[in-house]
């Protein structure tokens, strides 16, 4: 195991911490700290996406662990953002179905391509995708730390769903239709 290995790694068990502090959040009133704190640990675990990725490519240890589970660690810690904001009242539930459905539909077009001995690895548009969904999260958790009801963040956060929600339907669209022909079983025409 390398070092962008082990963030990954620390990307997931910090992902469960936040499920802890979101689930203390959705009770109000809920305590300042712990709203502060899930914002934080977020961040912190954000910046650990970033820096596995550029630590492996510069020092040229890219692993099939790293290429698989980068992106299952990214998925779990914005879904659980987003379902621990929905629970908390600041995201729509067509928002936050939109990103699981997206997220299960690219695992299982990845999960095709690994039986045909394909590794699928992330492309820009899902580099896209994740900042644009760790923005929202940021903003959704920053609201919920601040005041939940004030006015202009919740009309920054629900621009920020919007963009965020065009970009994610656009990466699922363009990842199923540049992967279809893995999708389509191969007929023996002999």
């Amino acid at each position: 195991m390398t070092l962008p290995d082990w963030l990954t790694i620390s990307r997931v068990i910090a992902t469960f911490i936040l499920l802890i502090l979101l689930q203390a959040c959705a009770h109000p009133p809920v305590p300042v700290w712990t709203a502060w704190l899930a914002l934080t640990l977020f961040v912190a675990a954000a910046l650990t996406d970033w820096l596995d990725g550029h630590l492996a490519r510069k020092w040229k240890i890219e692993s099939d662990f790293g290429r698989l589970f980068d992106p299952l660690a990214d998925k779990l810690l914005v879904a659980i953002a987003f379902i621990g904001l929905l629970g908390a009242g600041l995201l729509p539930v067509w928002f936050v179905s939109l990103v699981v459905a997206r997220e299960f539909l690219i695992t299982g077009i990845r999960l095709v391509a690994g039986q045909k001995g394909v590794v699928l690895a992330a492309e820009k548009i899902g580099k896209h995708k994740t900042a644009t969904q760790m923005v929202t999260a940021i903003l959704g958790l920053l609201l919920l730390a601040i005041d939940p009801a004030l006015p202009f963040g919740r009309t920054l956060l629900d621009l920020a769903v919007f963009a965020t929600a065009i970009v994610t339907a656009g990466s699922g669209i363009y990842y199923l239709i540049r992967n279809y022909p893995l999708l389509i079983p191969k007929v023996d025409r002999s």
